[in-house]
């Protein structure tokens, strides 16, 4: 199926979505199932690609000549500029592993998002504006992670960026009162929200850009051409076109360079800021985003790039600065959101700052990956992770909007006592928060413990601290967040909503999707030996007598491990004070802030959120401000006036030539 499946997994998503404001004029009913059959489709294809994969990774063509081998390049011509600048633009597909895991991971859990959103946004006016931004937004996803060379994975980058935009400021139109006393109205906080992240990311990716046209450079000073194949790329045993940017000298810009845009797109540190605000959008955008599309794309492309700077640093050791650079901000990134997520009042905000973290997980697994001797176990768990998040994470936002469509507020104080009226919501919200704080057999004590070892393994206590201690604050945050919800007493808000309609689970269509997630959760721990063995092109493991051994082998490593039972007792320190204070009620967190001044600073800092985003704010914004408000005054309007400025540019322009 490979040959029609690689352009028609992204091609269908976009085609639905050039339709879906038609359909929704003539049937709002009929654009969701349509939507739904598309990443159907699409989820299909990407499946398809698995059965290809392990067939001997060998392509034909329906009357059985072969086309080609894994990794499969797929092009066709796009921009020939051959006659001016020996240079073709190709529209190119990349099948190989790496590709068709992130495609099924991508479709799958978008799929059961797309179900969730029939219920969900059922009551919404803009049906087909929705309709036509999601499904956009999973082409676009879909594009990026297939495609074969930089810059047309940068044009499905930056239309996945527009995309976010456009569904977190979804709502811009509401005029309910703002939560942010800046804003006149909730549709204008709405907007800004998606602006931010919109130009947060845009400027990462300006540097993103920079560093993509050195490759270019580079590539057409060694090769006569420039060339951003990822294959192409990898292929020269020497690096020469790396050997070309070592001669600058600005290997270390070219890291942080190459680097900035997914930072920017996976919300680390310093461009996490802008992923908090992003839960203005609806639920499921904000499933969406944390765990199929956005947020991903930046994991996978160090991933995707990880091998090229691999073998390219055992030439030129300043390369290593790329996976130094990648695991400290991961580490720390890992740490810093964990200590916001402790403090959030907001019941998506709590869930977006685990995401900041499990990312910075990711990353760090990819940074340690590179400068150990066992590459390949780091980096597969790495992915491994993203796998499991990006099902764990999807069940606990899904969760999040069934409850915030039955008790109507954002709030953890203002719920409380929810689990005798939505039971089943309870259980699976619980199977979700065990995954994520690590609890066996779920899916994180298998794929986050993973990277925590090779952390303790590579001999940076710096690196293991940071991802021993984010162990308990996950611990902390999660069980707080379940205690505040459904345990204790009901909330005034609460028992208001009850006497005057009641609060249900919700209906199927959204009570599904948390099912399946739930269960995918419970089991997936258990399958990374074959998702390890199909990212590495191994296909050994499919005869029987091998699947007892594998999976045996995998339960022995985890479980004769020392860092193992170090996260476990770190869950148990963190989650014992979050049981007394927030399920069992034991004690008063508020009476313990009052009676420590120190505690009670600690808070306020990690609450502002160690007041990065008010720097953010004040230096960028502020200082904007003043400098458009400074150059107003130079705009007078006068016609004589501007043609004077003309004249001195004109005059700038031609000095600037002469010299």
């Amino acid at each position: 199926m490979i040959q029609y499946a690689d352009f028609l997994i992204w091609g269908i998503p976009f085609i639905i979505a050039v339709i879906s404001p038609f359909l929704a004029k003539l049937s709002r009913k009929l654009v969701g199932p349509i939507s739904i059959v598309g990443i159907g489709l699409s989820c299909i294809m990407a499946l398809s690609m698995i059965e290809d994969a392990l067939a001997g990774h060998v392509i034909y063509e329906p009357m059985g000549t072969i086309l080609g081998r894994m990794p499969f390049d797929h092009e066709v011509s796009w921009i020939n500029l051959t006659s001016v600048a020996n240079f073709e633009l190709k529209l190119g597909i990349l099948i190989d592993p790496l590709s068709i895991f992130m495609a099924n991971v991508v479709s799958f859990v978008a799929l059961w998002i797309f179900i969730f959103s029939l219920g969900y946004m059922r009551d919404e006016p803009d049906i087909g504006r929705y309709w036509f931004w999601m499904n956009m937004f999973a082409g676009a996803m879909l594009l990026l992670v297939v495609s074969n060379n930089l810059v047309q994975m940068f044009i499905a980058w930056e239309m996945v960026g527009l995309c976010s935009w456009a569904l977190i400021s979804f709502w811009y139109k509401s005029t309910a009162p703002s939560p942010d006393p800046s804003f006149a109205t909730e549709g204008e906080y709405n907007a800004h929200c998606g602006f931010k992240a919109l130009v947060m990311t845009s400027f990462a990716d300006v540097f993103f850009l920079i560093a993509i046209l050195i490759v270019g450079w580079a590539t057409w000073q060694v090769y006569g051409h420039p060339e951003f194949r990822f294959t192409a790329l990898q292929s020269d045993p020497n690096f020469s076109w790396v050997g070309k940017i070592a001669q600058l000298g600005i290997i270390p810009i070219f890291t942080l360079f190459i680097l900035s845009g997914p930072f920017g797109k996976s919300a680390q540190f310093p461009y996490h800021e802008w992923l908090p605000e992003a839960m203005a959008g609806p639920t499921t955008v904000s499933a969406l985003i944390h765990a199929a599309t956005m947020v991903k794309a930046g994991v996978y492309f160090v991933a995707r790039f990880f091998p090229i700077m691999l073998y390219a640093s055992d030439i030129y050791p300043a390369v290593k600065m790329f996976f130094i650079v990648v695991a400290y901000v991961g580490g720390f990134t890992a740490f810093l959101a964990a200590t916001q997520g402790m403090v959030a009042k907001e019941l998506k905000k709590i869930l977006a700052y685990s995401t900041i973290s499990q990312l910075g997980y990711m990353f760090l697994g990819l940074g340690i990956a590179g400068l150990i001797l066992e590459h390949a176990h780091a980096y597969l768990y790495a992915l491994f992770h993203l796998a499991s998040h990006a099902v764990f994470k999807a069940l606990l936002f899904l969760s999040a909007g069934a409850i915030l469509h039955a008790v109507h507020t954002k709030y953890i104080h203002e719920m409380g006592g929810l689990r005798k009226y939505m039971p089943v919501t309870f259980w699976m919200m619980l199977v979700g928060a065990l995954s994520l704080v690590g609890i066996p057999p779920f899916s994180g004590a298998f794929s986050k413990e993973g990277i925590i070892a090779y952390a303790y393994e590579s001999g940076n206590m710096i690196l293991y601290g940071l991802a021993v201690i984010t162990v308990a604050l996950t611990a902390f945050y999660t069980f707080r967040m379940i205690g505040y919800v459904f345990f204790g007493e009901e909330s005034p808000h609460v028992r208001e909503i009850v006497s005057k309609h009641g609060i249900h689970e919700a209906e199927p269509v959204m009570l599904i999707p948390l099912v399946v997630l739930a269960f995918i959760s419970s089991i997936i721990g258990f399958f990374g030996p074959y998702i390890f063995m199909f990212l590495t092109g191994e296909g050994a493991w499919l005869h029987e007598e091998t699947h007892m051994i594998n999976i045996m082998e995998y339960l022995l490593e985890h479980a004769t491990s020392l860092t193992f039972y170090i996260s476990l007792l770190l869950i148990l320190i963190g989650m014992y004070p979050s049981y007394i204070a927030f399920i069992s009620r034991k004690v008063d967190p508020s009476k313990i802030l009052e009676r420590n001044i120190i505690l009670r600073g600690i808070y306020k800092f990690f609450y502002n959120r160690w007041y990065i985003n008010a720097i953010y704010y004040r230096v960028f914004l502020g200082g904007i401000k003043k400098l458009s408000s400074g150059l107003r005054r130079i705009q007078t309007g006068i016609s004589n006036v501007n043609i004077a400025y003309a004249i001195l540019g004109i005059l700038i322009i031609i000095l600037l030539i002469v010299l």
